[in-house]
């Protein structure tokens, strides 16, 4: 072990110096704080330091807190020299940082028997020192790793578009950095276009890669074993399919294991682009809100059902509502309505109907940022305790 002896007294220097380099040690000296401090900071090999309590320029009380308050990277052992015996001095050293202690005249037994006490726990520390690194090397790659995921998340979902005479906007930002949220919006066909907002329970990987999947289920249009729609032998060879067998399909085909509970809630749409009429199909997430321009109203549309994945054989009931023009839907995940303030109070639905109905004279893409600035606001803050997601849409035939 490299070790440090810091004594003023010189023949008292020399005795230590001699007896340490005969245990195998590699002994460094210096005569009080201020060269003690230039020789750690030039040698950073040096793991223990002895030094005397009483010295001139800079005492061993001084010496130590310089050495706790140092950016040296490793732990340094510190063994205090001292004639004192009164308990107040003991309890001055220790509260400074010394490691142990050492009477004058130094018993060489009890010094080798110290020194072995400071190597194990130095021995200790380098292991986990060791095991922090090897650590931080592996906590580098998850995020970048992650940071890979969320480009991939984020390029799989839509670009605002308009589809067959129908708009889409929305928001997304994950609580972390990948997100169980997730949304998308396509035509099917020359006249239907289908929208869907969907929330896996739970956060980070699992959730996110789980959304992954379901982004894929959702958007396949073209295989017989596509989910939304139902393909046949004869012309026109397939046929969309209803809203409601849409989510029993999705049910019969993802349910819960006790180990992951991966369960989701969706809201799924079919909008007939030429008249505007939509249906809707939901299983436990929030009611998609309807804003009627002409009326300047905004209306929750009627729903329910339970969520995909936690119950097997279950049925799912569609509401069919008549767009006009100029008539938006709004889809949100419940990370708006529960995102709470620092009170701890809710920012609830009241308040997304109210932000709503202050919106239809705005463009969507005001809408969106209208209402992320109000959610901001309330959170007070850059992230969310969870995922922030919604879309709109809006009919103009």
């Amino acid at each position: 072990m490299n070790i440090l002896i810091v004594e003023d007294a010189k023949d008292q220097r020399l005795m230590l110096s001699v007896v340490l380099r005969k245990k195998g040690h590699q002994v460094l000296e210096a005569a009080d704080g201020k060269e003690a401090l230039a020789i750690l900071q030039q040698d950073k090999t040096v793991r223990i330091v002895i030094s005397d309590w009483m010295m001139p320029e800079m005492d061993g009380i001084d010496l130590l807190k310089a050495i706790r308050s140092s950016e040296i990277e490793h732990y340094t052992y510190f063994i205090l020299l001292t004639g004192k015996t009164e308990r107040e001095a003991v309890v001055e050293g220790m509260n400074c940082g010394a490691d142990d202690f050492l009477t004058k005249p130094v018993n060489f037994e009890e010094l080798d028997a110290r020194l072995n006490a400071g190597i194990r726990i130095i021995q200790l520390e380098s292991t986990l020192e060791e095991r922090n690194r090897q650590i931080s090397r592996a906590i580098e790659i998850i995020e970048k790793d992650l940071e890979s995921a969320a480009a991939t998340q984020a390029g799989l979902l839509c670009q605002p578009a308009t589809i067959q005479h129908v708009s889409f906007d929305w928001f997304f930002q994950p609580s972390r950095i990948l997100g169980g949220d997730m949304f998308g919006y396509q035509a099917l066909d020359g006249e239907h276009v289908s929208f869907y907002q969907l929330d896996v329970a739970g956060h980070g990987i699992p959730s996110a890669l789980f959304s992954f999947t379901l982004n894929n289920i959702m958007s396949e249009t073209s295989d017989r074993g596509a989910i939304v729609k139902d393909f046949m032998d004869k012309s026109p060879f397939y046929q969309v399919r209803p809203v409601e067998r849409v989510l029993s399909s999705l049910n019969q085909r993802f349910q819960a294991s006790p180990e992951s509970m991966l369960y989701f809630t969706i809201a799924y749409g079919l909008l007939n682009s030429r008249t505007g009429q939509v249906q809707i199909a939901q299983a436990g997430h929030p009611p998609p809100l309807w804003l009627q321009a002409s009326q300047s109203r905004v209306e929750a549309v009627a729903g329910g059902g339970v969520p995909i994945g936690m119950m097997p054989d279950m049925d799912y009931e569609s509401t069919s509502i008549q767009l006009h023009p100029g008539d938006r839907l709004f889809l949100y995940s419940d990370g708006i309505t529960e995102c709470e303030n620092d009170s701890g109070e809710q920012f609830g639905q009241d308040r997304l109907l109210a932000c709503l109905k202050d919106s239809f004279s705005d463009s969507l893409e005001q809408t969106v940022d209208r209402i992320e600035q109000q959610v901001r606001n309330w959170n007070h803050g850059e992230s969310f305790e969870d995922d922030v997601t919604f879309l709109i849409l809006e009919w103009k035939p």
